[in-house]
């Protein structure tokens, strides 16, 4: 791989293939992060841990820890996507005076009372 973004100009390379921080893949040459990075701002909505609950994608049916879900902060606001399918699980949009919380991609979330 040229690390070339596929721009025309010549001098164009692909920001993402140099951050290790950040676990963008060769097919998807958008760079996300894992759960862990949502965890401070839901962390403001629910006051609970979320990377350790469970949910489980109302795309594909697959169960996982939230830790293990691909969140893209490049954006006007935080997606995060299934590990399995990439469909999108929740958005959250932060503007002065509210929150919008979108969960619709979770058919349930699992959260562990003992921690």
């Amino acid at each position: 791989m040229s690390g070339n973004n596929g721009s025309d100009s010549p001098d164009a390379t692909d920001p993402g293939l140099e951050d290790q921080d950040i676990a963008g893949r060769v097919a998807n040459a958008i760079p996300h992060l894992d759960g862990n990075a949502v965890a401070g701002p839901l962390w403001e909505l629910f006051r609970f841990d979320i990377v350790a609950a469970i949910g489980r994608c109302r795309h594909c049916g697959a169960v996982r820890a939230f830790g293990e879900t691909m969140v893209y902060v490049d954006a006007p606001g935080i997606v995060v996507r299934c590990a399995s399918c990439e469909g999108v699980l929740l958005r959250l949009v932060e503007t002065p005076t509210r929150y919008w919380l979108d969960v619709s991609g979770l058919s349930y979330l699992q959260i562990d009372r003992e921690v």
